[in-house]
Parts: structure tokens; sequence; C-alpha cells
């Protein structure tokens, strides 16, 4: 009963922060998997990791999530086969844990002007409660774009901590230009702050996500 006011919860929020539609929803655990997750090349030319293929932690296998057509990014990431695809729609897909561990991923056009703005406003709105705090971030470039990525703690009432609960988030966020539309692309891995062994997990898996076929700059995870 935990896991579906979970899912319900989510479904709401990610309806909230998108605006998407169409949904696709997996109602049969046994039919979950895994999907990957994919942003398209729109930033600045100079990207350090452009050509490398991260190391894939043990276990685990890289994946590519279908964003449907609105979104024209591509965005990977790699996850074991523990995670359920419960949930799908048009720029929106979430992957959850038996835990209450969640994996958003997120594409749709922004509003703003540009790649440094999707980023500024993620970086203003994402720890904007007291008692949440950034712990480690970094901020880099990709071809048509500018992306930050981060691990930090989520106050209870953030609107992305799990059960109203503190939480730790592990993320990437990107502002990507493609053929003369700017896209904010996200990927989000949520769990407790008292769940060590997943937080453990998301340090390995961000490392790992892909922005256009890119890689990202990520924090030491000291």
């Amino acid at each position: 009963m935990y896991r579906s006011l979970l899912l319900a919860s989510v479904v709401v929020l990610g309806l909230f922060l998108s605006g998407c539609s169409a949904l696709r929803i997996s109602t049969a655990e046994g039919d979950s998997k895994p999907i990957a997750v994919g942003i398209d090349d729109g930033s600045e030319a100079q990207s350090s990791q452009d050509s490398e293929t991260p190391a894939i932690p043990s276990g685990m296998s890289q994946v590519t999530a279908d964003l449907g057509p609105e979104c024209p990014i591509k965005v990977q990431l790699a996850m074991d086969g523990q995670w359920n695809d419960d949930l799908a729609y048009d720029s929106y897909q979430l992957y959850s844990r038996d835990n209450g561990a969640i994996i958003t991923v997120n594409c749709y056009e922004a509003g703003d002007d540009t790649a440094q703005s999707v980023v500024a406003s993620a970086q203003e709105q994402t720890f904007g409660e007291s008692g949440s705090s950034i712990l480690e971030e970094k901020t880099g470039t990709v071809t048509g774009g500018q992306y930050w990525t981060v691990h930090g703690l989520l106050a209870g009432q953030e609107v992305r901590a799990i059960d109203q609960t503190d939480s730790v988030l592990f993320g990437a966020v990107a502002g990507i230009s493609d053929n003369g539309r700017l896209y904010k692309v996200s990927v989000e891995m949520v769990t407790l702050a008292s769940d060590e062994t997943t937080a453990e997990l998301f340090a390995q898996m961000l490392p790992t996500v892909r922005f256009a076929d890119q890689g990202l700059d990520t924090p030491a995870f000291s």
C-alpha cells in the first residue's frame, strides 16, 4: 500500500512539473522493466567527456529511455534489473524500487531564454526549503547547452522528498538546444536519507548519465 501511495503522489508531481500527457502505465510488476533515458546534444562545443563511454558498474546495463515524440533529446543511464518502470507518458519516465526509492526522467521544451537560465532556475528551486542543502555539485557544457550535476539533502517539506521525510537526491539537469528549440532535461534519483545502500547505488549511477550521447562531469562523492 505504501508503494501505491508513493507512486500516486509521484504521478501528481510529474504532471505538475512537466505538464505532459499521454500516460503509459505498467500495471503488472512482472511486466516492469527498466528503459533508457535520452537527451539530445544541444550545448556549446566543449565537453571533456564527449567521446568517452562511462564505466558501467557491475550488475548494471546502460538503458535509453523512450520519452516520446515531444523530446528529441537522448538520455541514457545505467541501472540494474531491480528497477520497475511503473509509469511513463510523453516526456516523462518513472522508475521505482520496492524500498520506495525513485528515479524520474523529464524532458520538455523550456520557457527559459538560455541554457544557462534553465540550469540557474533548477539550482534555485531544487533545494529551496529550510534544512535542504547542496552537498556536492558540478557544472559544465555539452554541445548545444549547459548542465548541472548535484548531490544534496532534501528537507521533508521539499516537493521531491519521499513521504515528507528527509531524503537525498542525486541529479543531472541540462538546458539543451535542438533545431532552434530549448529543452530542459533532467534525471533525478531520490531515496530516504536513512537509506545508505541505495544512496551508494545512486553515487555509482549518476556518472553513467549521458545527455545527447555526451558524458557529464559529476561530483566526487567524498
